[in-house]
């Protein structure tokens, strides 16, 4: 599907930004305490990891409220500064519409903590939403508010949420392991892994180090993404009732000014070279690849021929730009092949 600046994420977060300014959010009961922890949350660069606490505290207010018989849109609209109407045929104002979406957009954002510096963001919006949650609310009636505010679907569940932060985490000790070998191209076992993936029969020694020293500064952008503590996976909400989408694993833009993967539909499939973590894993590394080595799809792994270098179709200079290519010689490096696994992409 194509898309336009206003699809992407980082347009909408930019507009959470200025929306978290307004004065006219709830200042009582929770909300009292509430508000001011979520304007800190939300910055330019994504969300504050010390303030990611603010997230449970929306979730909590919304289960508080529903055991005063309180549906989850009554307590968001409140939090807003807004007032649930009698009839709900009415549109919700614009300025209320933006206030909400940012309030129930920190409500489905999770923070996934694991060891040392790694820090995921997943944004998981309920099914409903067939857009980002300000544009999506923007001219809405409350009846249609009601509707999405009162959604418990997930996009992605705790399950989904934990696989995503094992795959990031997983990613970021294949791009280290990566980092030694593309840091010293002259070790006999380091050049060989490097020629396996980069090297077509005419690449030259002089070729093959001057490639892992760029290899090697792709690498460290990628860990420095992974351990920024704004990385943020989240789906394309547009692209959940688009047939063309269903076998699309994930995606990047290169130069968004959020750090943002977008997992789509078939990222937990079954059906691809590999499975489970060793998939995901591979995928995450191909897309941050995309967006810090600012690498192209010109091979996938599923290719009749392979991801061997040759000297017509697919050489050295293709290769060293190549996503899948550097996705799994990071998954060499970190000694995840197996026999089978050279056979499936025709390397030796």
């Amino acid at each position: 599907m194509p898309y336009t600046m206003a699809d992407l994420y980082s347009t909408r977060h930019a507009e959470l930004v200025k929306t978290m300014t307004s004065n006219d959010f709830s200042k009582d009961g929770d909300w009292k305490t509430i508000i001011p922890e979520a304007k800190a949350a939300i910055v330019t660069a994504g969300f504050n990891a010390d303030k990611a606490e603010v997230c449970e505290s929306i979730r909590k207010a919304v289960k508080k409220g529903e055991k005063a018989n309180a549906k989850a849109v009554k307590t968001i609209v409140t939090g807003a500064g807004g007032t649930m109407p009698d009839n709900s045929t009415g549109t919700l104002p614009d300025a209320l519409a933006k206030r909400v979406a940012a309030l129930d957009t920190l409500r489905h954002l999770w923070m996934l903590k694991k060891s040392g510096s790694h820090k995921l963001w997943v944004l998981s919006l309920p099914m409903s939403y067939a857009n980002w949650p300000d544009v999506d609310l923007t001219g809405k009636t409350y009846a249609d508010a009601t509707t999405r505010l009162n959604d418990s679907s997930e996009r992605f569940g705790a399950g989904d949420r934990k696989h995503l932060s094992q795959a990031t985490q997983e990613g970021l000790k294949w791009i280290h392991k990566a980092m030694i070998v593309a840091a010293d191209p002259k070790t006999e076992k380091h050049k060989k892994i490097l020629k396996r993936w980069f090297a077509d029969p005419d690449t030259t020694d002089e070729q093959l180090a001057a490639a892992a020293a760029t290899i090697n500064e792709g690498l460290k952008k990628m860990s420095a993404t992974i351990k920024s503590s704004f990385l943020l996976m989240t789906d394309m909400p547009k692209d959940r009732s688009d047939a063309g989408s269903a076998n699309t694993n994930a995606f990047v833009f290169k130069d968004e000014a959020v750090s943002v993967i977008y997992i789509e539909r078939a990222f937990f499939g079954t059906s691809d070279t590999w499975k489970d973590l060793k998939n995901w894993t591979r995928i995450v590394v191909h897309e941050l690849t995309h967006r810090d080595a600012k690498t192209e799809d010109h091979r996938y792994r599923h290719h009749g021929d392979g991801l061997k270098p040759n000297k017509t179709t697919f050489t050295h200079a293709k290769a060293i730009t190549n996503a899948d290519s550097w996705a799994i010689f990071c998954m060499d490096c970190a000694g995840k092949m197996t026999s089978s696994d050279y056979k499936k992409v025709k390397v030796d």
